[in-house]
């Protein structure tokens, strides 16, 4: 992966030279390729980190997925101003595959009686490592992009072993957050009716991040 987006980078390079390109321009197109070599650097060192652990699980025998009644004790209790519902979840195991989920909503009501809601969900894909890498390539390499519809970007929990994204859509006002734990959780809070990402990003500082991050 490190090794093509690099060779990407050089072949644009050499293509805004050939078509010449400002000196200062040529400056900016060498920095980009330093950044994106970097970034593919730090996504081969993550995934490296990931197979080390899950290598880990598998020497102890943990090769399928928490039951999602052991997820759930990761949901939030409460989250201030909303009412929690019953939380929700399934686990399902067969050969070569294991995967559990569970989730749950959290709801108050507007001025103008409209719902408002967070959802939070955790996803365990401990025998489903495939699922896991393609989904999460591309988190912690400092990604963003903003437009008149809302941005997206990388997001740091600041907890070892998680890397996260944040998405926030400026005409809906809905805001999300989810991050990947440990090589192995996927956790997503997902927030209706915010002016920003402050309380999606409150809910995820409030998990036990570390705890599911080290299992």
């Amino acid at each position: 992966m490190k090794l093509w987006i690099v060779g990407f980078s050089i072949t644009a390079a050499l293509l805004t030279a050939s078509c010449g390109g400002k000196v200062d321009e040529m400056r900016q197109v060498a920095e980009n390729v330093k950044e994106l070599s970097k970034a593919g650097e730090n996504m081969e060192k993550a995934n490296q980190a990931n197979e080390a652990k899950r290598e880990e699980r598998r020497k102890r025998g943990d090769t399928l997925a928490m039951p999602y009644q052991e997820l759930q004790k990761y949901l939030p209790e409460s989250v201030s101003g909303y009412t929690a519902q019953e939380p929700s979840g399934s686990t399902m195991n067969m050969t070569g595959m294991s995967y559990s989920t569970t989730s749950r909503r959290y709801t108050k009501s507007a001025a103008d009686g409209a719902e408002e809601s967070v959802e939070v969900t955790i996803i365990d894909y401990n025998a489903s490592s495939e699922l896991y890498t393609g989904m999460t390539a591309f988190w912690g390499t400092n990604f963003s992009m903003e437009d008149q519809n809302g941005y997206q970007r990388s997001f740091d929990a600041g907890v070892k072993d998680v890397a996260g994204w944040e998405h926030y859509d400026k005409q809906n006002k809905s805001s999300d957050i989810t991050t990947a734990l440990g090589g192995r959780f996927i956790l997503t809070v997902k927030v209706t009716a915010q002016p920003n990402n402050d309380l999606a990003k409150s809910i995820v500082k409030s998990m036990k991040l570390s705890e599911l991050a080290a299992k």
